[in-house]
């Protein structure tokens, strides 16, 4: 028998999701509106961009005087475009915009923190957006054309411009490219693969990305409110992100069946998004991104920024000069001659990296509670591996990209494209030491990288690892794997290179990671 009280908490429940829907719709018309308005300015025609930059000066202006309040809708994207373009033309009328905004007696949003986009790197040191004359400037116009935004991680990414436009090309096709699974449903599957390190920097951003696809606003209010056929991604995405050398056939053959199902076409594209957004935000949180300036995290409409310590010209990794000696340490690995690979020491390599992770005190991700509503099964972390996989079982060479070659040709070689420039990127430096080749230092961060997620293989000698690479090296590159949202300042703040080589170190991780999770999920489907 349902009591009167019962019935009026179910009526209560019921208004409550309601109220709650109702105002993710309004949501969802606040940000096509926004979207509409300064979409616009993605062009690279300077007559067009300076009319269209008068025209939302006019409009916000006319929708001020006829109702403060109404703007306040517009400001923070305003904020970001007076700081953040790679056109001066915008960033002046944006900035001018404000300035009169504030004049008519509007309450300005402010940058949360001034820090840049990293909080790790000094912003002294970052590419700057409109240096035309640096080697990145091209990149950062075409990734403003395409978006109207040049995000925090294409700007760190800018570092290493060779590998950037692979990346931004990767990027735009998996989200935007052709493909079975619509847009907004690409999006959608990104937030949840983001939400499994806690990175709510990428959730931000793809939350706009589906709203701007025609995404239903409700679905934002949890994976319960997505199709069943989306919800049932949890588990793959789950072992995908911590455990990935456990994804059996038998997960895919759970979703590849049933009246939710998906076909092998669909899946291989939702397993290309699972992957890429693991990847990527382990990257965020390595590089220790800082927030968006128009998301909620990133301004605030107090009286003064929350700064942080002051960005002068001695902070960063530079600060304390190059304490550790390369030719004490660093040199050795890269210059000194190896005996061949005899297979029982190099297993007892291995077997003991494997022992190390397992003694090192991995703290618990810290969890955003603003993204627990995307997360299914949260207690579900990373652990040390204990049955490694032989890695040319599953080689992506051998295996990995003919496979998926049968499902996305053209992806499948913009991605080859992208592991190929990662693999051979250098500069020949090393910290102060020039003309010095890194190959063995970069081997040793790509396989160190894939052991940590079950991968072995026998031809490469794990003796580098555990003997030349120093611990705080490899204490980055373990917590940056395995529990990148426990990473702090100081961890990155590992000594000897400069950041540049460190956000080169992570996007090597970043491509390590991809790769090995992406082969076991093709393994897994095929």
């Amino acid at each position: 028998m349902v009591t009167n009280s019962t019935e009026e908490e179910m009526l209560g429940s019921k208004k409550l999701e309601k109220i709650s829907i109702i105002i993710a719709q309004k949501q969802s018309l606040d940000h096509t509106r926004v979207e509409d308005m300064f979409s616009k300015l993605a062009t690279d025609d300077e007559v067009e961009r300076v009319n269209v930059i008068k025209d939302i000066q006019n409009d916000i202006k006319e929708m001020a005087y006829a109702e403060l309040d109404s703007v306040k809708l517009f400001l923070s994207t305003i904020l970001r475009l007076s700081q953040r373009s790679p056109y001066p033309d915008i960033t002046s009328g944006m900035t001018d915009l404000l300035h009169q905004l504030e004049g008519l007696g509007l309450q300005i949003p402010r940058i949360r923190i001034k820090k840049g986009p990293s909080f790790y790197i000094p912003q002294h040191l970052v590419p700057k957006l409109d240096d035309t004359e640096s080697d990145v400037y091209q990149l950062f116009k075409e990734a403003f054309l395409n978006d109207a935004r040049i995000s925090h991680m294409v700007q760190i990414m800018g570092f290493h411009p060779k590998y950037l436009k692979h990346w931004v090309q990767t990027h735009h096709y998996i989200l935007r490219g052709p493909g079975q699974l619509p847009k907004h449903i690409r999006a959608y599957i990104g937030i949840l693969a983001s939400c499994r390190h806690h990175c709510l920097y990428s959730v931000n951003l793809l939350e706009r990305e589906f709203l701007c696809f025609g995404g239903p606003s409700d679905w934002l209010q949890g994976i319960q409110h997505a199709p069943r056929k989306i919800q049932n991604l949890a588990t793959v995405n789950n072992i995908l992100c911590h455990q990935p050398w456990n994804l059996q056939a038998s997960h895919m053959q759970e979703l590849l069946t049933g009246p939710d199902s998906w076909s092998k076409q669909e899946l291989s594209q939702a397993l290309t998004i699972i992957c890429h957004f693991h990847a990527l935000t382990q990257f965020i949180l390595g590089c220790g991104l800082t927030h968006e300036i128009d998301s909620s995290a990133g301004h605030t409409y107090g009286s003064s920024p929350l700064d942080t310590p002051s960005d002068d010209e001695s902070s960063g990794s530079e600060k304390n000069g190059y304490p550790i000696l390369f030719d004490d340490i660093y040199t050795r690995l890269l210059e000194e001659e190896r005996e061949p690979i005899n297979s029982e020491l190099n297993y007892q390599h291995f077997a003991d990296l494997l022992e190390q992770q397992a003694n090192t005190e991995l703290y618990q991700s810290r969890r955003s509670s603003a993204l627990s509503h995307y997360i299914v099964n949260p207690d579900y972390t990373y652990s040390v591996c204990k049955e490694m996989t032989h890695g040319h079982d599953f080689d992506w060479d051998e295996m990995g990209f003919p496979i998926f070659r049968h499902y996305n040709t053209e992806l499948a070689d913009i991605l080859d494209a992208k592991f190929k420039i990662i693999q051979r990127l250098t500069y020949k430096t090393m910290g102060q030491k020039e003309n010095i080749d890194t190959t063995k230092l970069r081997e040793s961060v790509w396989y160190f990288t894939q052991q940590l997620l079950g991968v072995y293989y026998t031809d490469f000698d794990y003796g580098l690892i555990k003997c030349k690479l120093p611990d705080n090296f490899k204490d980055y590159i373990r917590v940056t794997v395995s529990t990148p949202g426990k990473l702090q300042e100081e961890t990155f703040r590992f000594t000897g290179f400069t950041d540049s080589e460190k956000v080169h170190f992570s996007l090597i991780m970043m491509e390590s990671r991809f790769q090995a999770t992406f082969c076991f999920a093709l393994k897994a489907l095929n």
